[in-house]
């Protein structure tokens, strides 16, 4: 006849002597399909232990494990298995498997309410956690937001198309001239190169989108934790769903970190590189003022304008090329 498992009466056992104190404990104590009658628990020891379950031949299987499941049998004593050879020795139709499945539920849903418990007496740390970075993911994006504006929509409009392509490289076109003569005529051969400057960092940072969604996800947290600490009657299911979202607390900080990280790379990268992404006039002298300013050298707008076709003869002189472009 089997017996039906009872969460509240499944042990967690830390030490071998716990398990070894329990009456009807016998040492090497041989389990089989046949003389199988409950799991009592599960054990996690920092020594290992040889698994009691009988193969065929009569011998015990003795493989060493850390941990596994503490077992009744059907005459009243009491042994130990390994974690995974139940399915391994009487296949996972066996009730011994079957049991330690029912066991292993019961065993998880333990783990997470203590986990639930821990971080809803965490819940005022937590919250000034989540609150801190909601402020800096606001201030993150809009200082990507005030820089896009700054410079300008066409601007604004490459470096989005960027992000969406996933395409980093600043790349200029060189146009390379041969002269020669042939049958005393002057002839010219023009070839065009591509160059890359350098490369953008931080482009998934201008898609507005992942801020406000970060932010959302860490409001409806602070949410969660304010609703399961308030003491209010709570359903099972939405009490489940308020605390999935708390399990989600950790993950989500390191996420909003990593995308207010990556707004920084993208406020850090070279003004100089920005300025062969526009075609725009005043969108490239308002970069090329920033660029100066970067490099150390005062300047205006006209000062700056002198200052950036000087880069751009550098740039040419590299390459040898007579004439740069910006690449589509």
């Amino acid at each position: 006849m089997d017996t039906v498992l009872r969460a509240e009466e499944l042990v967690g056992f830390a030490s071998f002597e716990e398990i070894a104190e329990l009456p009807g404990f016998i040492p090497e104590n041989p389990l089989t399909q046949k003389n199988y009658m409950q799991i009592l628990g599960w054990y996690r020891l920092s020594e290992k232990r040889s698994c009691c379950v009988q193969r065929t031949s009569g011998t015990l299987c003795a493989t060493p494990h850390n941990h596994g499941w503490v077992a009744r049998l059907r005459d009243g004593s009491i042994t130990i298995l390994g974690s995974n050879c139940a399915k391994e020795k009487f296949g996972a139709d066996s009730t011994v498997f079957r049991d330690i499945g029912l066991a292993q539920n019961i065993k998880k849903a333990r783990e997470r309410e203590k986990r639930i418990a821990q971080l809803v007496a965490e819940g005022a740390r937590y919250e000034a956690r989540l609150q801190d970075w909601i402020i800096q993911l606001k201030a993150s994006y809009h200082g990507v937001d005030d820089f896009l504006r700054g410079v300008g929509e066409r601007f604004r409009s490459r470096i989005e198309q960027m992000a969406k392509t996933g395409r980093a490289d600043v790349v200029v076109e060189g146009e390379i001239v041969r002269r020669y003569e042939k049958r005393g005529r002057s002839k010219q051969e023009i070839r065009i190169i591509k160059h890359r400057l350098g490369s953008l960092a931080g482009l998934s940072a201008v898609d507005k989108s992942q801020f406000v969604t970060m932010v959302a996800e860490m409001e409806q947290i602070k949410s969660a934790f304010a609703e399961l600490r308030g003491g209010m009657q709570i359903g099972r299911k939405e009490k489940a769903k308020l605390s999935t979202r708390l399990e989600q607390c950790e993950s989500v900080l390191t996420r909003g970190r990593l995308l207010t990280e990556e707004a920084a790379r993208f406020l850090a990268n070279s003004a100089l590189l920005y300025c062969f992404l526009t075609e725009d006039r005043s969108e490239r002298a308002r970069l090329a003022r920033l660029a100066m300013k970067e490099a150390g050298v005062d300047g205006n707008k006209d000062q700056a304008k002198g200052w950036f076709a000087d880069q751009e003869n550098l740039i040419r002189a590299e390459i040898r090329a007579e004439r740069i472009r910006i690449a589509r």
